[in-house]
């Protein structure tokens, strides 16, 4: 198999041609179309299967190093009420081979939740996996959140006026 990773071929004229290197947007397709799918695992205490930052990471982490492509995360924004970290993330992706070369990608949100200090660092990782897995178009299987595991959608109660109510809390009494 011929090794889109460093270059690729240029046709000049009548038999000439040269090697030149690929291009950011080159780079990220072909990365797009190398990535191993990624595993779900199980976890203590959660009755779901997750996407773990790390199988993430690893994944996407070898292809990035092969390719020659740098990703730099940047926090945007974050917030913190109570035990709720928020954080808005980009992320700049950069050509090694041509730096000049580059995109900024986002924003992707993130939430962690945490009574001590580590809502804020749960909060960057959620939302750059979600940047890479959606950047890479990675495929997780059956029990991503969006497509298989959404509950049945409840129509919303009619309010009911304070006669109804009371008819209904106490109504077949006699009260005479």
């Amino acid at each position: 198999m011929y090794d889109f990773t460093r270059s690729c071929r240029v046709k000049l004229g009548e038999n000439m041609t040269t090697q030149k290197p690929m291009t950011l947007v080159e780079k990220l397709h072909f990365i797009t179309h190398s990535l191993e799918d990624i595993q779900q695992g199980k976890t203590k205490g959660v009755p779901y299967k997750i996407t773990s930052w790390n199988e993430v990471n690893d994944k996407v982490k070898k292809e990035l190093h092969k390719n020659r492509v740098l990703i730099l995360p940047r926090v945007l924004e974050h917030t913190k009420e109570g035990n709720l970290t928020l954080v808005k993330m980009n992320a700049e992706i950069i050509n090694v081979d041509m730096p000049e070369d580059k995109i900024i990608i986002g924003d992707y949100t993130g939430h962690g939740i945490d009574q001590s200090d580590k809502g804020f660092g749960k909060a960057c990782s959620y939302a750059y996996k979600y940047l890479l897995m959606k950047l890479f178009m990675t495929s997780i299987g059956t029990e991503e959140d969006s497509e298989f595991s959404n509950p049945e959608v409840k129509a919303p109660k009619q309010k009911q006026t304070t006669a109804q109510v009371i008819d209904d809390n106490i109504g077949g009494l006699d009260l005479d």
